[in-house]
């Protein structure tokens, strides 16, 4: 069976490509390499690193000719890969099925609304994928109703199977299909300063953390990690393969295990890969000292972490799990040993007030961040806030365009929060006005630049 992947373009307004982070399509990759080895041709088609023209793309999957075609999707590229979607059914003829995020968090208004989507794969796709692969090859066809985790429309009525149970031994999954792209159109596409080349990796699935403003939905709540000795080969590999010198771990949390996390640090020394790498965590998980020394040797640059606010009322409505003084005490063992740490901070959360979000100001300064990046909350399909105050967003004609936007264009109005859009966005200019302002700060900042 031959297999297409489409990674649609990732867009800030629908039909301008974003100039933004460009990284290569982990889950895509995963799928690719997993339903690869079970003996079926597959080919990953990302035109957006390449700026690849969409209806040159469109004639390379024709030759192709696939007998099966995925398309993933985020909130922020949805009508874009809604379009590609009916396209793909147009030219290829083939069952056209959608995973990602946004279809996971709305599986019936998307089936509703794309014209020949065949099925919505809820969850991780490695597995229902290969038993779609595997019924057309066998049938030459697919009845949905025997493919776990598919969502679909069947005599005008929308069901959906029950989810495979999610994969629990990580390592058995290859590690994903790198090579059916050019590489080299992502090395050096990376969201900080760091110039060197550069890929990113996924070490873990899953968070345990309950955060309403996250959509964590498409790998679970339970966390699921990959052996060290499997991140340290993937790493190993990609080093001698690809020359490959700093990794962007892209974990929901990296340190959510700590044991493991220190395990790995033990062999990225050992085996004198001589790497730098970024990685994601929260302020609960980076309090033992010892582990920021492993860290430290084993090559991580900075750390990212998601403080979100400087009211613990706020935060306690968001249901981090975590207090200021656990930020507090992170950020200053990180810089006790000269790890940087971007922390980040979203401005018009459930129950934000000018106050808390002074407050939340005020906090950021205190940290001495080596950057802080202040975001404007989103209230992405799948999340809490998102059923809690936008649940009747949820049809099939819903125009997804600006609803990831910075601007006063997003087509909602905050419900979660008395504060309106425009003193929102005031707020945020001033939370960056502020914080960079400082001349201590901006050296701060600076010489973090410099250092990576």
């Amino acid at each position: 069976m031959k297999i297409a992947l489409i990674n649609p373009p990732s867009l800030k307004v629908h039909g301008q490509r974003s100039r933004g982070f460009c990284g290569f399509p982990l889950g895509l990759g995963y799928i690719a390499s997993y339903v690869r080895a079970r003996g079926h041709e597959v080919r990953i088609f990302d035109p957006e690193p390449s700026r690849t023209p969409l209806e040159l793309m469109w004639r390379e999957v024709e030759a192709f000719g696939p007998g099966l075609t995925g398309l993933t999707s985020v909130t922020p590229n949805f009508m874009l890969a809604k379009s590609m979607a009916a396209e793909a059914k147009r030219r290829l003829n083939c069952p056209v099925i959608m995973g990602g995020p946004h279809a996971n968090a709305l599986p019936r208004s998307t089936l509703e609304g794309i014209t020949g989507l065949d099925a919505v794969i809820l969850g991780e796709g490695e597995l229902p994928v290969l038993a779609i692969a595997e019924a057309l090859s066998r049938e030459g066809k697919v009845d949905f109703s025997r493919i776990p985790g598919a969502a679909f429309i069947a005599d005008g009525q929308y069901r959906e199977t029950a989810r495979s149970e999610l994969i629990q031994d990580l390592d058995s999954l290859p590690t994903p299909a790198r090579d059916l792209v050019d590489i080299h159109l992502y090395d050096k596409d990376t969201p900080s300063s760091v110039v060197r080349k550069s890929v990113m990796l996924i070490s873990s699935r899953g968070c345990p953390s309950q955060c309403t403003f996250c959509a964590n939905i498409t790998m679970g709540r339970r966390f699921r990690a990959h052996s060290p000795e499997y991140v340290v080969n993937e790493m190993a590999g990609l080093v001698r393969d690809y020359d490959i010198k700093h990794f962007q771990i892209v974990d929901d949390c990296f340190t959510a295990d700590p044991a493991r996390a220190a395990e790995i640090c033990d062999r990225i020394v050992a085996a004198r890969l001589g790497v730098t790498w970024f990685a994601a965590a929260r302020v609960n998980t980076i309090r033992d000292e010892k582990l920021v020394l492993k860290m430290k040797r084993a090559g991580c640059l900075y750390v990212g972490m998601g403080i979100e606010t400087g009211s613990q009322h706020i935060n306690d409505l968001m249901k981090k799990g975590t207090t200021l003084e656990m930020a507090e005490q992170s950020c200053a063992l990180l810089r006790k040993h000269g790890i940087g740490y971007i922390n980040s901070f979203i401005i018009g959360n459930e129950g934000d007030t000018e106050e808390t979000v002074l407050a939340t100001i005020a906090f950021a300064k205190k940290l001495k961040p080596s950057t802080a990046i202040f975001n404007m909350l989103i209230p992405y399909p799948g999340t809490p806030l998102f059923e809690k105050y936008y649940k009747d967003y949820d049809r099939p004609d819903t125009n997804w365009d600006y609803w990831c936007s910075d601007g006063l264009n997003r087509p909602y109005s905050p419900r979660q929060t008395t504060l309106t859009m425009k003193r929102i966005i005031s707020l945020r200019r001033r939370a960056y006005r502020s914080f960079y302002g400082n001349p201590l700060q901006l050296l701060r900042t600076l010489a973090f630049g410099f250092r990576v």
